[in-house]
């Protein structure tokens, strides 16, 4: 039954990855090049159909199939993904945060750092100094090239709070990404 809860979450966080429904066939076709320009694997329309039970075909899905699935969402693995959807009775209210980090005091100024969020979120910024950070690509985030904002760490697993941002025209004193799971890839550029 556990398991059940992680393959929901994996249905779940892909639709709205892909910005489908999985409610047509036409919405499948859209899941495949999701996964595909994400992975550079390929996945089956049958195959997606019957993960997510379209037509009443209904078959538990190779973990070679899972694997793939979630690194479409920006996880190393199937397992690596289950490992960020504890249970809620699981959940801790505090703990001390042990994982892959970047720390903004550990960075030269014009080094990058590639970010991953759910559903499908991938932004690559680069360090100004001074906690100061510039978005540099951003693809399915709300987050624009040319936004500034403030942080000092960047942990896998934990939402990030960005101070400051300055979006456009627009400046707002906090922002969080990675709210559902929390990061996906925190990851150092070095260059």
């Amino acid at each position: 039954m556990e398991k059940e809860h992680y393959l929901e979450a994996l249905r779940r966080l892909l639709c709205e990855a892909a910005e489908c429904e999985a409610k047509h066939p036409a919405d499948f076709m859209v899941m495949v090049a999701y996964v595909h320009k994400r992975t550079r694997q390929s996945i089956g329309i049958n195959t997606l159909k019957r993960f997510y039970n379209y037509g009443g075909e209904s078959a538990m899905p190779r973990n070679e199939t899972l694997n793939v699935l979630a690194q479409s969402l920006g996880y190393r693995n199937f397992t690596d993904f289950c490992n960020h959807y504890q249970p809620d009775d699981n959940a801790r209210a505090s703990d001390i945060v042990l994982g892959a980090h970047v720390a903004s005091i550990d960075l030269l100024p014009r080094q990058k750092v590639h970010l991953r969020w759910n559903p499908g979120r991938d932004c690559l910024i680069e360090c100004l100094g001074n906690n100061t950070f510039r978005v540099i690509e951003s693809q399915q985030t709300k987050l624009s090239a040319g936004d500034t904002f403030q942080a000092s760490f960047f942990a896998l697993g934990h939402t990030a709070l960005l101070a400051n941002l300055i979006h456009g025209n627009n400046a707002f004193p906090l922002y969080e990404i990675g709210k559902q799971g929390g990061l996906t890839l925190v990851e150092k550029i070095d260059k």
